[in-house]
């Protein structure tokens, strides 16, 4: 009896782990939930969820492993290890911060394990490998947008770039400072800030005595708050545009009155849309987290259910999965329709967006 009560026991573990394998699809999550990254890192977090749970309530079975890269490129790296190794999931999301994404990219190519980023910026993740893919647009593409706007609607000419001294800062200025030679616009110079300071008004006196029209802002939102802020305090007022990367409400709190009138270009999310699939999951996003969602959540939870629809069609590999995503044409997103080229980048639609009474709103070109 002692003997067919433990073979009876062997035999229902080992289909349980069986089944588990087979019907629990794991995917990997990396983002910045702690640190300068953290406003960016869980607005991902919670398109993720809101899709994990609306997948799971149909009953796709599909299991996240979250980990913190706590803003820090060298974690981040540890993190894609150990989830290839360990959790060995074949598919990767996240990595908001180009810095990260660039960092784990050579092991995501070397080790066949998928790497999708809803948010990073960077131009060069378009050489990052065969296995780097994004559902957003380039550096390149949102800073063409706000040069035509200096030019054709705010008819703005002499500028300051300032940004910081990060892959995502340095490549937002220099697709700007591209974009502004291509609508003759003049460059007066680009200035690099690092991250992590409390105090920047030495950078201010300069921006201010160089007397610009318009100062292009590209970094993340605490240190422009923290700009904005004390160009406010010391009087100089040029028109600031600036990166994806400013639309943060977190960067509103901390300018207060100095992030008014801010332009930026960012993807073409609307979280009014009358699109039944955009209504659902704004719903469903504003009675979990009590706040609408933005951009970057919302192309989190495209970037879920596209490998969804890769694991139903048996795609379970790193490899497999990146051939499904290349082969994917015009995936029907809330955020548009997503096809992938050569190098795991898409075009996208872009909406301007102005700070008015703290909060960004829609503008047209028109307006």
């Amino acid at each position: 009896m002692k003997k067919w009560l433990i073979f009876f026991f062997i035999l229902v573990s080992f289909a349980q782990c069986t089944n588990t394998s087979h019907d629990i699809r794991h995917i990997g999550v990396i983002l910045s939930l702690t640190d300068r990254g953290a406003t960016y890192g869980k607005r991902a977090l919670n398109g993720i969820q809101i899709a994990i749970d609306e997948l799971n309530q149909k009953g796709d079975s599909i299991s996240i492993v979250v980990e913190d890269t706590k803003s820090d490129a060298k974690v981040a790296l540890s993190a894609f290890q150990k989830l290839a190794t360990v959790d060995k999931v074949p598919v990767v999301v996240g990595l908001v911060l180009s810095d990260e994404v660039l960092t784990c990219a050579p092991f995501a190519n070397k080790s066949h394990i998928v790497l999708f980023t809803p948010a990073a910026g960077s131009e060069k993740i378009i050489e990052a490998g065969d296995y780097v893919f994004r559902n957003r647009e380039g550096a390149y593409q949102a800073s063409d947008t706000l040069a035509s706007y200096c030019k054709s609607e705010l008819n703005l000419n002499d500028i300051i770039i300032l940004h910081s001294n990060s892959a995502n800062g340095i490549s937002y200025a220099n697709g700007f400072e591209i974009s502004a030679k291509k609508y003759d616009l003049t460059v007066i110079r680009s200035i690099g800030y690092d991250e992590d300071k409390t105090d920047y008004r030495t950078i201010v006196e300069k921006l201010k005595n160089a007397n610009p029209q318009v100062v292009y802002l590209a970094g993340l939102d605490t240190e422009l708050g923290i700009i904005l802020r004390q160009c406010k305090e010391l009087n100089f007022s040029p028109q600031f545009i600036g990166s994806p990367g400013v639309i943060s409400t977190k960067l509103i709190e901390i300018a207060g009155d100095g992030a008014e009138n801010l332009i930026a270009a960012s993807s073409a999310f609307d979280v009014n849309s009358k699109d039944p699939k955009v209504k659902k999951f704004v719903d469903a996003y504003l009675r979990k987290y009590q706040t609408p969602p933005d951009w970057i959540a919302a192309n989190a939870y495209d970037a879920i259910f596209m490998i969804d629809s890769l694991f139903k069609r048996k795609l379970s590999t790193g490899e497999e999965i990146k051939n499904g995503l290349y082969k994917l044409k015009n995936f029907p997103g809330i955020t548009g329709l997503t096809t992938f080229d050569k190098n795991g980048e898409v075009t996208k639609a872009l909406s301007l967006k102005i700070v008015k009474n703290h909060q960004f709103i829609n503008i047209n070109k028109s307006n």
